[in-house]
C-alpha cells in the first residue's frame, strides 16, 4: 500500500462562514459552481454525520461518492471520497477511499475556505490538486454576487 499524501487548497471568499458553508451543502447551489461545465451533473446530499453524498456527470463519465463523517456548521465538513466511473455512478470493489476535510475560518470580513485531501493514490499523481484548484477558483466569484 502506498503512503498517504495530503494536499491543501485554500481560497478567501467575501462572505461569513455561515454563507460559505451553505454553498457546500445545498445541492442547487453546488450545481451553480462545482461542475457547471457538466450541466447534467446530479448532486445528491444527505447533510448529516453518517449521511451519504453523490455527485455524478454521465457526460463526463465520472463522479464522486462517499459518507459525510463530520458536519459541524459553519466550521467543518469531513467526508470519505471515492471516485466513480462510467455512465452509471459505480465504484470498483477495490476503489481507493480518500479523505477530504473542508474548514471555514473567519478571515477579516470574509472566510478562508480550506480543503485538505488525503489519498494513497489520487493526490500524488496531481489530478486531485488540479481538480480542487478548478473547483475552488469558482467559489469566490460565485459568492461575490
Amino acid at each position: 500500500m502506498s503512503e498517504a499524501t495530503t494536499i491543501t487548497i485554500s481560497r478567501s471568499v467575501p462572505v461569513p462562514p455561515e454563507r460559505a458553508f451553505a454553498a457546500w451543502v445545498d445541492p442547487e447551489e453546488l450545481a451553480q459552481w462545482w461542475w457547471p461545465q457538466w450541466p447534467d451533473t446530479t448532486y445528491d446530499l444527505d447533510v448529516r454525520a453518517g449521511g451519504h453524498y453523490r455527485m455524478h456527470s454521465a457526460a463526463a463519465g465520472f463522479g464522486v461518492t462517499g459518507e459525510l463523517t463530520v458536519v459541524e456548521p459553519p466550521h467543518r465538513l469531513a467526508m470519505t471520497w471515492i471516485w466513480t466511473t462510467g455512465a452509471e455512478p459505480t465504484a470498483a470493489d477495490d476503489a481507493v477511499v480518500d479523505l477530504v476535510e473542508v474548514t471555514f475560518e473567519p478571515d477579516g470580513p470574509g472566510t478562508r475556505v480550506t480543503v485538505r485531501h488525503t489519498s494513497t493514490e489520487h493526490v500524488a499523481e496531481g489530478g486531485a490538486e488540479q481538480g480542487w484548484n478548478d473547483v475552488m477558483d469558482r467559489l469566490p466569484p460565485h459568492l461575490s454576487h
